[in-house]
């Protein structure tokens, strides 16, 4: 990238670096949008610090092994037993599956099939909670345990008595 003026290379841990302080400070007032390249052990705390530390992006757009990018994708409430990421990732953004791309597409081939996902920044959450943090506790807690009834799996996730969980307020 020699000679490249609008390109600069930051070498810093992504999960680390302030990066609001990071894009105040190299994109200053401009529109940014987060293009990726994400290994699969770290897609998502990458992606979950991404949209949870509500940075000024407008989208974010990424290419996963493609189990991954179905989880991102896929509607809430739907899946294997990661649906509190999906829950949060919608709560955040709208995600779509753009294309994925097989093994031959690379040199060296890797041994799975990669996908890119975008997912365009919600101005404001999806739903609207007064807690946020007690929130994400509800559907990790929730979602938790699958075969277990939602008040059982609740009041597990919680440490709360079940008559807790399933009293009228």
């Amino acid at each position: 990238m020699a000679g490249v003026d609008n390109f600069k290379l930051v070498l810093q841990d992504v999960l680390k670096v302030d990066l609001k302080a990071l894009i105040a400070q190299e994109f200053p007032g401009m529109p940014v949008a987060v293009c990726a390249n994400l290994p699969y052990y770290i897609t998502s705390p990458i992606v979950m610090k991404l949209l949870g530390d509500r940075l000024p992006i407008e989208s974010l757009t990424v290419m996963v092994q493609k189990e991954a990018a179905d989880r991102l994708a896929a509607a809430p409430g739907t899946g294997p037993p990661t649906r509190h990421r999906r829950c949060a990732v919608s709560y955040y953004a709208t995600s779509k599956m753009m294309f994925t791309a097989a093994p031959g597409s690379f040199y060296p081939a890797p041994k799975v099939t990669s996908a890119v996902v975008r997912m365009e920044i919600r101005p404001t959450p999806a739903v609207q909670v007064e807690d946020e943090e007690g929130y994400f506790a509800l559907v990790r807690a929730a979602f938790g345990q699958r075969r277990k009834t939602a008040a059982n799996a609740i009041a597990s996730g919680l440490g709360m008595p079940k008559d807790a969980v399933t009293a009228d307020h």
